[in-house]
């Protein structure tokens, strides 16, 4: 009788397998569940709180301003002025070098005394011809031949005086001239530089019409802001008081990035404004739509699904995604305005919700204990 503890060795050895087993199974388990969780970035629900507004960097400029150009072609002798220089009205800012147009006027006024000195010999010529064909001596076909030459001789001399007449002009467009008084705010051209008629040389501004501020709008924004609405414009070189201004102008050609040219014209003036100083404006887009109860969430925090829906992924308290259906609003700059299960103070996956899924727990980044791979 010694198979019986055998088969008890080999039932014992059996057991201990079986244990191993489930004991490797239970650890394996258990390192599943201890997978950390996914690190995801976080936004906080906001509240609409009625009108939006958004902020957006601009700059002052003059309301009266100009580019100044020559009407004649020419090398630049002489620039007389430079940025920043206060003009008056009239003064010569630039002059070209005149003497090509000299030389023109003076062979102009050299033709012109040749035509005046042949409409008074012509003058003569009729002259005389018709004293004496009043006493019989020469024929009308004579008189009126005479007649015709001068006739000839006087649109001679009218040709000739209003090519004097240009060349004079051109001369004196050879200096260039203040229009008003004001101040230089750009110099785009060079002594000894070589300019044809219309071409850029200086700009110039006056403060007399009171300053502007220019500033660009996206497109998505553009279409909600209506001409003559009162906006705010705040000056930080100056001081933080916002300033009231009216929209003069809104473009209707973008300028670069699909962004729309907006001019607001400022109501009151600090003394101490000037051309070129950095603004913020903070533009009241109009909304047609109700928003009472909305929320903004980001832009990217957006999924969209199938047959138009839209949803975001909120975290709950325990870490743990929820789908939440949400209707957009109205799109902004940044952010859009929603309804939905949403409330302020809530916290949603705000990009990359298209990899992660509803009932995954995650970790908010920046928060719990760093990890290092």
């Amino acid at each position: 009788m010694t198979y019986f503890p055998r088969l008890r060795l080999l039932a014992l050895s059996l057991c201990a397998l079986l244990g191993m087993g489930l004991t490797a199974c239970s650890d394996g388990d258990s390192q599943l569940q201890q997978s950390p969780p996914r690190l995801v970035d976080a936004a906080e629900v906001k509240a609409a709180n009625g009108a939006s507004v958004v902020s957006l960097s601009g700059r002052v400029r003059a309301v009266e301003r100009t580019v100044l150009s020559f009407e004649v072609s020419g090398e630049i002798s002489t620039l007389h002025v430079d940025v920043g220089d206060a003009v008056e009205q009239g003064q010569i800012l630039a002059s070209l070098n005149d003497e090509r147009y000299q030389l023109v006027l003076s062979q102009a006024e050299a033709q012109a005394a040749e035509a005046q000195a042949a409409l008074t010999e012509k003058e003569l010529d009729y002259n005389r011809l018709n004293e004496l064909q009043g006493q019989g001596f020469v024929s009308k076909a004579n008189l009126d031949t005479a007649k015709a030459a001068l006739e000839t001789a006087q649109s001679r001399y009218r040709s000739a005086q209003a090519s004097v007449n240009i060349a004079e002009r051109d001369v004196a467009l050879t200096q260039l001239k203040a229009p008003f008084s004001g101040s230089i705010s750009e110099r785009l051209a060079q002594p000894a530089q070589r300019v044809g008629p219309n071409e850029p040389v200086l700009e110039a501004i006056s403060e007399r019409g009171g300053f502007e501020v220019y500033t660009h709008v996206p497109e998505a924004l553009v279409g909600k802001l209506q001409r003559g609405s009162k906006q705010q414009v705040l000056i930080p070189a100056l001081s933080q008081d916002k300033l009231t201004a009216t929209i003069e102008h809104i473009g209707t050609r973008p300028e670069s990035s699909n962004n729309y040219p907006v001019v607001l014209a400022l109501e009151s003036q600090d003394g101490e404004l000037r051309a070129g100083m950095t603004a913020q404006t903070l533009l009241s887009p109009r909304s047609g739509k109700q928003s009472q109860g909305s929320v903004l969430v980001p832009l990217t925090a957006l999924v969209h699904g199938e047959q138009n829906t839209v949803h975001v992924l909120r975290i709950n308290a325990s870490q743990v995604l929820e789908q939440v259906e949400v209707t957009i609003i109205e799109p902004r700059v940044k952010f859009a305005e929603v309804s939905g299960d949403l409330a302020a103070r809530d916290f949603i996956v705000a990009r990359g919700a298209e990899f992660v899924s509803p009932g995954e727990t995650v970790e908010i980044m920046g928060q719990g204990p760093e990890r290092f791979n």
